[in-house]
């Protein structure tokens, strides 16, 4: 080993000496009045190293001599072929079974197979007979929509959501800076108060807010409806057109809500189960909160709305749930409306 001083001397004379190594070694010799230098490879891989990096010493790994290197043809073809068979490998087995370091695996994965680690999203099992519901009632509507002129603006979609007290936080954001860890820890009651948002979108507008504080049951819904069917003919200019929407939540299943509908919508009602009670009207078709605009809308809207106000009581969120509806305009219902039209086809293509 050669110190700090003897390497840079070497790599002094190499270049004064017009790259001689002979030369090179007989003044290092005389420098430091030892009996052998150091020989010819030595001398150029250190001046080599020195052209490659600027520096004599060796305390980066590859800095003496050919760089070494994992990626090569043989090391990348075996992980492509790893990956090929199981496309779910994880760095850390392919580098087990190729006996390479997680380093130089994840560098083959990226910069030379060119891949990523995309994360695998779930979703709800739909089973085959509602995925079969859904394809059908899009059918009925685009038919409806072709054939007979139906304007789906005039369908009052219908929901409910829970909106709790604490809202939506997004812990990644919670940070505290600081010389000294604070230990902080934020509580975080069992059960949130929250309160059933009901409401009702068509391309009139939103009615609603309505509010449900208490377990939603058969009667509280009932109540729910018949607020709501107050407004909805005020605002109707033409009696007997306007349909209604509702999902299939068991509350809304019951011969005393069917009873309801039938009595101020007749045939133009869709809800799940309904044809079967009263011979008329849609089957909603379960599983399809993609159809319905409160779901795929509105809710997400409010929350965007009424959480960074941080409401603190229930009665503060209620109030900010109602201000935020007003702030929705008719122009932005009416493309939601048109947005549930061009549902439809994706539908069809199942």
């Amino acid at each position: 080993m050669y110190s700090i001083e003897q390497r840079v001397f070497l790599v002094l004379e190499y270049h004064r000496l017009k790259e001689s190594p002979t030369a090179t070694r007989r003044s290092f010799q005389a420098r430091f009045n030892v009996p052998k230098g150091p020989d010819a490879k030595t001398i150029r891989t250190l001046f080599a190293k020195f052209q490659r990096t600027g520096s004599v010493t060796d305390d980066l790994v590859g800095n003496v001599g050919r760089q070494q290197t994992a990626v090569t043809p043989e090391n990348v073809a075996t992980v492509s072929g790893i990956i090929q068979q199981n496309p779910m490998s994880s760095v850390r087995r392919i580098a087990s079974e190729t006996g390479l370091k997680r380093s130089s695996t994840q560098k083959i994965l990226r910069k030379s197979l060119h891949m990523f680690p995309f994360k695998i999203q779930t979703h709800l099992a739909i089973p085959v007979r509602a995925v079969q519901q859904r394809v059908d009632f899009a059918n009925q509507m685009l038919t409806m929509i072709d054939s007979e002129g139906f304007d789906v603006g005039c369908i009052w979609f219908t929901d409910e959501a829970h909106f709790h007290l604490n809202g939506i936080v997004n812990k990644q954001n919670w940070r505290f800076w600081g010389s000294e860890n604070p230990y902080w820890c934020e509580a975080k009651p069992l059960y949130s108060p929250k309160v059933t948002v009901w409401a009702a979108v068509c391309s009139r507008g939103i009615i609603g807010p309505l509010f449900i504080r208490e377990t939603v049951t058969s009667e509280r819904y009932v109540a729910i409806l018949e607020q709501f069917v107050a407004t909805q003919q005020v605002l109707e200019d033409r009696p007997r057109t306007e349909w209604f929407m509702q999902d299939g939540a068991r509350p809304h299943r019951t011969e005393q809500v069917f009873r309801f509908l039938d009595e101020y919508f007749g045939n133009r009602v869709i809800a799940l189960e309904y044809p079967k009670f009263t011979g008329a009207g849609m089957d909603w078709p379960p599983y399809s909160p993609d159809l319905t605009p409160c779901d795929y809308f509105l809710w997400g809207t409010l929350e965007d709305i009424v959480y960074p106000k941080h409401p603190a009581t229930l009665d503060e969120l209620e109030s900010a749930i109602c201000v935020a509806c007003e702030s929705i305009s008719v122009e932005t219902v009416r493309n939601v409306m048109t947005n549930f039209i061009l549902r439809l086809p994706l539908l069809c293509q199942w």
